[in-house]
C-alpha cells in the first residue's frame, strides 16, 4: 500500500512540475512600439525590480521592461496602438510602488 502512494505522489509531482500553461498575448505592432522611463519609486531591492519586470512582462503590448532601485527608475517598450502611461503606472501600483511620472531623456532636456 505504501509502495502505491509514493508511486502515486511521485506521478502526481512529476506531471505538475512539468506541465506548461501557455497565454496568448496580443500581436504587437512593431511600427508603434515606444520606449518610455518612468520614475518608480518605493523599490529597496533587486526583488522589487523582478516584481516590476514581471508584471509589466505580463502585460499585453509590452515587449520589453527593466527596472532598476538605484535609478528609481523602469524602462518600458510597449507597443502605443495596446497600452499607455497610464495603463503602466496602474500596474506597477497595483504592486505597491508609486510611479512619479517619466523621466526626461537627454534628447527632450536639450532645445
Amino acid at each position: 500500500m505504501k509502495k502505491i502512494l509514493i508511486i502515486l505522489l511521485l506521478g502526481t509531482f512529476f506531471i505538475a512540475c512539468n506541465s506548461t500553461t501557455t497565454t496568448e498575448k496580443a500581436d504587437v505592432n512593431v511600427a508603434a512600439v515606444k520606449t518610455i522611463q518612468l520614475h518608480v519609486t518605493g523599490m529597496t531591492c533587486e526583488g522589487c525590480e523582478k516584481t516590476v519586470e514581471t508584471t509589466l512582462a505580463k502585460l499585453d503590448g509590452v515587449t520589453t521592461s527593466e527596472a532598476s532601485h538605484l535609478n528609481e527608475m523602469a524602462t518600458i517598450s510597449y507597443d502605443t496602438t495596446l497600452l499607455d502611461v497610464n495603463a503602466l503606472s496602474q500596474a506597477i501600483e497595483s504592486v505597491g510602488y508609486t510611479v512619479k511620472g517619466q523621466m526626461k531623456t537627454d534628447a527632450e532636456n536639450t532645445p
